[in-house]
């Protein structure tokens, strides 16, 4: 988004000035304050629009258990912020809203089946394609792979411990918006999510 870009510049711009740094350094602040400015941005859309449809508490926990493994598994980049935006919010809304309206509808056993599947599915394309690499985080070191794809194994077992305990509580929508968030992420990381997602990203290429 182009705001987020231009209040980015200004802010690295005088930052770089006060401190009498190189233009170097400027680069750095500028993607700092860009990761920033754009997190606060999303994290306010995010509420904004979750607290309108009022599924403010899954969306949060959809996207949080998404944010969680993607930090050590990587994932699909969009070329833009505002790209990333849009099918961001639109997705873990649209898990949110899935799971609330029809959580009374499953029964355990399906519950079971949901979290057995995704767990299995999850675990092994996270042993297959994890880390990912995305364009502000490329892993080149061996051990730094094997220590990421290692934390991407952890977080999905202890996933399992929660969803678990969730289901036999009977607290279903929780179980299903950590399910959805889980397999959005995982998906992001395969060779199908990424030819998926290339095709929204040229879909909201503007045209010429």
């Amino acid at each position: 988004m182009r705001f987020i870009n231009k209040w980015s510049y200004s802010c690295a711009k005088g930052l770089a000035s006060v401190l009498e740094e190189s233009h170097q350094k400027k680069a750095e602040y500028y993607f700092g304050f860009q990761v920033a400015i754009g997190s606060i941005v999303k994290t306010t859309l995010l509420v904004a629009v979750s607290t309108i449809l009022g599924v403010l508490i899954p969306t949060l926990i959809v996207s949080i258990s998404f944010a969680l493994l993607r930090k050590v598994a990587g994932g699909y980049h969009m070329d833009t912020y505002g790209k990333c935006l849009l099918v961001s919010i639109g997705f873990f809304v649209a898990a949110a809203l899935i799971a609330k309206h029809t959580y009374l509808y499953w029964s355990i056993t399906w519950l079971v089946i949901l979290i057995t599947l995704t767990f299995t599915i999850g675990l092994y394309i996270l042993k297959k394609y994890a880390p990912k690499d995305t364009p502000n985080r490329l892993i080149t070191d061996p051990e730094e792979k094997n220590r990421f794809k290692k934390l991407s194994i952890v977080y999905i077992c202890v996933w399992l411990i929660v969803v678990t305990v969730l289901t036999v509580l009977g607290m279903k929508m929780y179980t299903l918006v950590l399910c959805f968030g889980v397999l959005q992420e995982i998906f992001a990381i395969t060779p199908t999510g990424h030819k998926f997602f290339d095709i929204i990203k040229y879909g909201l290429a503007p045209h010429r």
